[in-house]
This record gives C-alpha cells, structure tokens and sequence, in this order.
C-alpha cells in the first residue's frame, strides 16, 4: 500500500475545525443552516461567488499555514503560453482577438501526496459535512471527494511577479481557502457572466483584456476566508503578487461522479510523474 492509498486517519470533528457558532454545518436541519445556504445561493446566482470570511478556527488555519509552507518547496510548476480558454489559437482570427491573446502561465501546486493523512489539511478535505455544505451551496444532491491520489486537494502556490492571468475554467466550479497572503498583490479579480452558452461575447471579454475596469470586481481575500466560484462564465485573474512572499490558496475537489480520477495522460503534463492509480483508468 502506497502513501497516497493509505486509508485516512480519524482527526478533528467539525466542531473542531470550523467556527460552527457562525457555519453550523453541523446542524442541517437548523433554520441558520438554512439561511447560510440561502445568501451562499444568492450570492452565486448573483455573482457566481460567494466569500464565507474566518471559516476556520484560528488554531486550524495555523496548523494548515503550517503544512502548505512545510510542502510549498515541492510544488509541480508548469509554465506555458496559453490563451484565456486554454485553447488552440485559430488561424482566421485577428491578432488581437481574445483567442489569440497569449499570456505566461506559471505557477506551483503541491500535489496531494506530500499532505500526511493524519494532517489539519486533510481532516478539513475529507470532512463529510463541508462536502455536503459545498454541495447544498451549489445546489447539488450529492458531491464527493475527489479521489486522484495528487489532486483531491492541493495548495497553489504563486509567486512574486507572477501573474495569474485572465481566464475561464473548463470546471463547473471551485472550492477555495486562502492561507498565505503576499505583502502586496494577489488580489483575485473577475467579470461574472461576461459570456453565456449562446454568446462567447468576445469584444466584452477583449475590452477586459485590453484594460477596460468598469465591468471588473475585486476581492481582497483573507486567510481563512473559504471561496466557492463558478468560473466557466467568469473571466478572472490573480494580480501578481509582490514583495518577497508567495500567495498560498488551498484548493478542494470535489466531484460529481465518485469513480472519475485524472488519466495518465493528463497527470503526467500535469505533475510530470503518473501514479499507479491513474494507469487503471487507461
């Protein structure tokens, strides 16, 4: 058995990890559970985000500092030229057409591997009743953990200079808790629904791209804070961070289908090593 096979171990209840008098996620069937659900559902309907500040306990939010900057020397790094939809440019657009706008894309993730099964990092992934928030917020029935060995749950880490450029995401949604704030920078900024299913609405998203802000909103996240976003139709970006400090964000992943696992194909360009989980999926 594998490090990253190894069943997890028993860790910190809910109570213990959350600061339930504000997030009772304890308590489903309370009138404040409810109500959190309720906003948390407004707010993603209205902005396609939504901010939970001081999520954790203080003392859990140490001990996670603690982890993501014991492993942040192990971060995987990939740097590439990409375009805001992670495609490939056509041939018979313009020059300055969204598609063909390239921006340098490098940052680290420390895979989910280095995190010790018996650690805060990942009592707060494996948590039963934060899957189950995270999927009532949503407006899902059932969510699970996501069960690839490097990337249930991982920490981003950005580095000063490093910008992480406009975008959309291929993912319904993302799952999201600040650690590490940089001096200065890393502020995530983001147009919601600047693009629909019927209409990619490319002059709105080359305006942003060209520097427009009227139509930017900004979040200066805080340790602690948990993020939920539904960044298919939202264009959003990290600033590059500055001074001498990283930007950590811890991300969790949680999925629909509870037998999906990264392919061979796509771990490799992603962490450069497979593991022998992901060969079954070939």
């Amino acid at each position: 058995m594998t490090k990253a096979d190894a069943p997890a171990m028993s860790g910190p209840g809910t109570e213990a990890l959350f600061d339930t008098g504000r997030y009772c996620l304890h308590d489903r069937m309370s009138t404040a559970y409810r109500d959190l659900v309720a906003h948390a559902r407004e707010e993603l309907r209205d902005d396609n985000c939504v901010v939970l500040p001081d999520f954790v306990r203080t003392s859990v939010l140490q001990a996670m500092q603690a982890e993501s900057a014991a492993k942040s020397d192990t971060a995987t790094y990939t740097e590439k030229w990409l375009n805001p939809y992670f495609s490939e440019p056509p041939d018979d657009v313009p020059e300055n057409h969204p598609l063909k706008r390239m921006a340098l894309r490098c940052h680290g993730m420390v895979r989910a591997d280095r995190f010790a099964h018996d650690g805060t990092i990942r009592a707060l992934f494996n948590n039963a009743d934060l899957c189950r928030f995270v999927a009532d917020c949503l407006d899902h029935e059932t969510l699970h953990a996501y069960r690839d060995p490097y990337g249930c749950v991982n920490i981003n880490v950005q580095k000063p200079g490093r910008e992480f450029s406009w975008h959309f995401d291929h993912n319904e949604f993302t799952v999201s808790m600040l650690l590490r704030e940089p001096e200065g920078g890393g502020i995530f900024e983001y147009v919601p629904d600047i693009r629909t299913r019927e209409d990619e609405n490319f002059e709105a998203v080359r305006a942003v791209l060209d520097g427009e802000r009227e139509s930017v909103r900004t979040l200066a996240l805080k340790p602690g804070d948990l993020q939920l976003f539904r960044g298919g139709y939202t264009l959003h970006r990290v600033t590059a961070p500055t001074g001498n400090r990283d930007r950590h964000s811890l991300l969790l992943s949680y999925v629909t289908d509870p037998d999906h696992i990264a392919t061979p194909e796509y771990a490799e360009r992603l962490w450069g090593e497979v593991h022998p989980l992901h060969q079954q999926t070939s």
